[in-house]
């Protein structure tokens, strides 16, 4: 029955874990076709092609945690989305579901990825969001999903991909309003036009859009924060210590990496580029200097940026 499965992950802060089929996820598949991002994942949507088994011995357990959102930073502290603040949490819950499955003796598939979000839908745990997320009862968008892909045969009453059409979220409209680049439509997201792809990319950023980055260092969640599914959760701050090390003016001269790289990875350029746009948002003519000594930098992008907000600040 696997149930064993279930209750480890429930032990481990889940609030509920459910077992699916190891069908492939054409839906959310033909949803990234319009994308030129779909194309690196063309095979990750078919179980039975990243693990080799046959379908009827694969099963697909999906759980999900709360992860409320962490907001009100200081005002002079860059912004690190929620998500993100949670990495260390949810790689230690991913590893540890890991071990309990296969200290009961389950063969898991590790190493490959599906599409966690689309399980976890069949898996009945929320529904479509036009933001691209899932939107789950009780705990909105703001939710940690898990998966485990393991070499046994499906349980009875594992869902399929039936159920890969759930209802979405609704037309109310307020991520669309909210998106500062206009990534989100009745369609659903373009999310080669959002501010979190270009954070990967600054150098697609395009100038019209630096000030749109506001304080955010890595994530943004505008279409999140006023999504009705999420008006009754708590929110929680930052850690102090996390805090203090994002002061803007500190991740402009010495930013602290060792400390940052505990939630993401990034590296001391990229850290400095946002740390350089949020100071130019924020109006903060008192880092000029700092920002000064960017310009010029070996960085193009980084170069680039310090003089867009040299102008803006002087």
């Amino acid at each position: 029955m696997q149930s064993d499965i279930r209750d480890a992950a429930l032990r481990l802060g889940n609030v509920e874990a459910r077992a699916i089929t190891g069908h492939p996820f054409d839906v959310w598949h033909d949803r990234l076709k319009s994308i030129p991002l779909g194309q690196h994942l063309s095979f990750e949507h078919d179980p039975v092609m990243v693990t080799g088994w046959p379908l009827g011995e694969i099963t697909i357990w999906a759980a999900i945690a709360p992860t409320p959102p962490i907001t009100d930073w200081p005002e002079d502290c860059g912004e690190i989305g929620s998500f993100y603040m949670r990495s260390q949490l949810r790689r230690a819950r991913r590893a540890a579901w890991t071990d309990a499955a296969l200290a009961l003796g389950y063969e898991l598939k590790q190493g490959v990825m599906i599409p966690e979000r689309a399980a976890a839908i069949r898996a009945g745990l929320g529904g479509h969001g036009l933001n691209g997320l899932m939107i789950s009862p009780g705990y909105g968008s703001f939710v940690d999903i898990t998966v485990l892909i393991v070499h046994a045969a499906p349980p009875t009453g594992a869902r399929g991909p039936e159920y890969d059409l759930s209802p979405g979220c609704g037309d109310c409209g307020e991520c669309i309003k909210a998106c500062p680049t206009g990534a989100i439509s009745a369609e659903g997201v373009n999310t080669l036009v959002c501010l979190r792809h270009y954070m990967n990319k600054l150098e697609d950023l395009p100038e019209q859009d630096y000030p749109k980055m506001g304080k955010r260092i890595l994530g943004c969640e505008s279409c999140q924060l006023v999504c009705p599914k999420n008006a009754g959760l708590a929110h929680e701050r930052p850690p102090a210590d996390m805090a203090d090390r994002m002061r803007i003016e500190k991740l402009l001269s010495d930013p602290d990496i060792e400390c940052i790289c505990k939630y993401v990875r990034l590296g001391e350029v990229d850290v400095k580029t946002m740390a350089v746009l949020a100071a130019a948002n924020t109006g903060r003519k008192d880092l000029l200097p700092l920002v000064e000594r960017l310009v010029g930098s070996e960085d193009k992008v980084l170069d680039k940026v310090a003089r867009w907000a040299v102008n803006r600040l002087r």
